[in-house]
């Protein structure tokens, strides 16, 4: 349980050393995960009647406030990064997303013949010649 505790506090100073939000949000990940390694040590703890109920509560309430901010500051740092374009979790499958129609195909709108003949195109004003 001292290892994970101090691995919590460890990868969060770490992260923060990096200076680039993406190795910052992957040892904040590292942290997270031991903090809940230690919230498991808390409840073994419990369970062999090394700490006390009232111990265990405050301690396991104090693990979901740090998780929290762990998590919010993970979320942060995800909301400033830009774009390029889709993750691998907003990959599109083959039809996900698209309809019937999705605009003008090619044929879309027009009838075989549209008063234009071959002496007279388009936008004029000229009458066909006979």
């Amino acid at each position: 349980m001292n290892d994970a505790a101090l691995s919590v506090m460890f990868n969060i100073a770490e992260g923060f050393l990096r200076r680039r939000d993406g190795e910052t949000r992957q040892f904040l990940r590292y942290s997270f995960a031991s903090n809940g390694e230690l919230k498991s040590g808390y409840y073994a703890a419990d369970g062999r009647k090394y700490l006390k109920p009232s111990e265990t509560t405050d301690l396991i309430e104090l693990n979901e406030r740090i998780a929290k901010m762990l998590r919010r500051w993970q979320a942060t740092l995800e909301a400033e990064e830009p774009r390029r374009g889709r993750s691998k979790r907003q990959a599109r499958t083959k039809d996900q997303g698209r309809t019937m129609d999705q605009g003008r195909t090619k044929d879309q709108g027009r009838t075989k013949d549209q008063g234009r003949t071959k002496n007279q195109g388009p936008g004029t004003d000229q009458e066909p010649s006979t």
